[in-house]
C-alpha cells in the first residue's frame, strides 16, 4: 500500500502540473492583440487626432464584437504625440519597448511620421499612417506604411483642375512654411507649370499676421487668376480670412487638410465655396463599407464622421485582417500588408504598392454649410461660376 501510495502520489503531481500548464496555456491564448497608437490628442493638431483615435477605437470595438483575432481580444495602447515629432518618436520607442506592439497607427502629420520612421526601422516595427501625405514617406522606409495618398498624386489633381478644368494660367501658392505644405505645394506648382502657365510662391508662418502675409502676396494677387493655399486646416483660417476680403477674389484651391469635420463646421463661413482634392470617401456614394463605418461611427459618438475617422479605422481594420492570418510578428504583418490587394475599406479599396504607400484615386470637393461636398453632385450648379471669375480675371472684365 505504501508502495502503492507512493507512486500515486507524483503522478497526481504530476496530473496536477499538467492541469496547471493547460489553464496557463488557455489564459495565454486569451492575452489581448496588442497595437499601438501615437496621435496628437493635444496642441495644435489635436482635431485630427482626435478624429483618428475615434475611429481607431471603433475599429477595435467592432473587432472584438465579431470575435476578436483568432478569438483573442484587440487592444489599441493609445500615446499623445501632444503635437511634438519628438515626442511621437518617444512614444513610439516606449510601445515597442515596454509594451512589445508589432505596430503603431500614427504619424498624423508629415513631420510625426517622419520623426517616428527612424525608430520603426531601428526596432523592425510597423509604422502605419492614417494620414501623413508628403512624398518623403514614400523613402521613409521598409516598415513604413499609409492608407492617405501621397501628395504626389493630390497636388496633380489640384493642379490639372486649376489648368484644365478652371482654365487658369497663372496661379499663386501660399504655402505654410512646414514638410507638409512644402511638399504638396511643390508638386502643385511643378505640375501647373507647363505649357506657358506660371506660379509663384509666397511662404508663411504659423500664427503670421493675415494682414502681413496679404502685403507680402500684394503683387501676386494682382495677376494670379486661382489660389493655392496649402498647410494644416486650423492654421489656414485667418489666412483664408483675410483672402476673403480681397477684391476681386480669386479662387481659392486648397488641401484635404480642410477635411477634419470639427474643423469645418467650427470655422463656418470662412472655408465656405473652397475647393479640395481629398480621397474618396463618400458614406453617401454607394460604398457599403463607409456607409456602415458612419452610421457606427454616428452611434458611438453622436457626431458625424470625417474622412481622417475614416482612414484611422480602416488603418486599424486592415492590420486586424492581416494579423487574423495567425503571425503576429512585425515581420509577417509587413509581408501581409504588402501583398494585400483591394481590400474594401470605408476609405475606399485600399493596396499597397511596394514602398508601403497605398495608391487611391482622388474627388475634388467644395466647402458648402460647413460639410465637404463632392463637386460632382452640385457640378452644375457650382463649376460655371468659378470657371467665370477666372475668365475674368484672366482677360481684365
Amino acid at each position: 500500500m505504501r508502495r502503492t501510495g507512493g507512486v500515486g502520489r507524483p503522478w497526481a503531481a504530476w496530473a496536477a502540473l499538467a492541469a496547471a500548464g493547460l489553464l496557463a496555456l488557455a489564459a495565454c491564448s486569451l492575452r489581448p492583440v496588442k497595437l499601438g497608437a501615437v496621435l496628437p490628442l493635444t496642441g495644435a493638431y489635436a482635431p485630427y487626432g482626435t478624429s483618428m483615435e475615434r475611429g481607431a477605437l471603433l475599429a477595435a470595438k467592432l473587432v472584438n464584437a465579431t470575435g476578436g483575432i483568432d478569438g483573442r481580444r484587440l487592444e489599441i495602447l493609445v500615446k499623445d504625440s501632444a503635437s511634438s515629432e519628438g515626442r511621437a518618436a518617444e512614444a513610439f520607442q516606449e510601445l515597442v519597448e515596454r509594451d512589445h506592439v508589432p505596430a503603431v497607427v500614427g504619424g498624423c502629420t508629415t513631420g510625426e511620421a517622419l520623426a517616428m520612421a527612424p525608430v520603426a526601422e531601428r526596432f523592425r516595427r510597423i509604422l502605419f499612417s492614417p494620414s501623413a501625405s508628403a512624398p518623403q514617406i514614400t523613402e521613409a522606409g521598409g516598415f513604413v506604411f499609409r492608407n492617405w495618398p501621397s501628395d504626389d498624386i493630390e497636388g496633380q489633381t489640384m493642379a490639372d483642375f486649376a489648368a484644365y478644368t478652371l482654365h487658369a494660367t497663372q496661379a499663386l501658392v501660399l504655402s505654410e512654411r512646414n514638410p507638409y505644405a512644402a511638399g504638396i505645394g511643390g508638386v502643385f506648382s511643378q505640375r501647373f507649370c507647363k505649357d506657358g502657365r506660371t506660379c509663384k510662391t509666397v511662404l508663411f508662418q504659423r500664427g503670421q499676421a493675415p494682414s502681413e502675409v496679404m502685403s507680402e502676396a500684394a503683387a501676386e494677387l494682382e495677376h494670379c487668376q486661382v489660389v493655392f493655399i496649402a498647410g494644416y486646416g486650423e492654421d489656414l483660417a485667418p489666412v483664408l480670412g483675410a483672402l476673403r476680403a480681397q477684391d476681386p477674389r480669386p479662387p481659392v484651391l486648397s488641401v484635404s487638410a480642410l477635411a477634419e469635420g470639427t474643423l469645418l463646421k467650427g470655422k463656418g463661413a470662412v472655408f465656405d465655396g473652397i475647393l479640395f482634392a481629398r480621397p474618396a470617401y463618400d458614406p453617401e456614394g454607394g460604398n457599403p463599407a463607409a456607409s456602415e463605418f458612419a452610421a457606427a461611427y454616428a452611434a458611438n459618438y453622436g457626431r458625424e464622421a470625417d474622412i481622417y475617422a475614416a482612414h484611422a479605422y480602416d488603418a486599424v481594420k486592415i492590420l486586424a485582417e492581416v494579423m487574423s492570418k495567425g503571425d503576429l510578428r512585425a515581420e509577417a504583418i509587413r509581408s501581409g500588408l504588402l501583398a494585400l490587394r483591394n481590400y474594401p475599406g470605408a476609405s475606399g479599396l485600399t493596396s499597397f504598392d511596394a514602398n508601403g504607400d497605398a495608391v487611391q484615386p482622388f474627388q475634388v470637393c467644395i466647402v458648402q454649410g460647413g460639410r465637404a461636398v463632392p463637386l460632382k453632385s452640385v457640378m452644375d450648379t457650382v463649376l460655371p461660376g468659378v470657371q467665370q471669375r477666372v475668365e475674368a480675371l484672366r482677360f481684365g472684365r
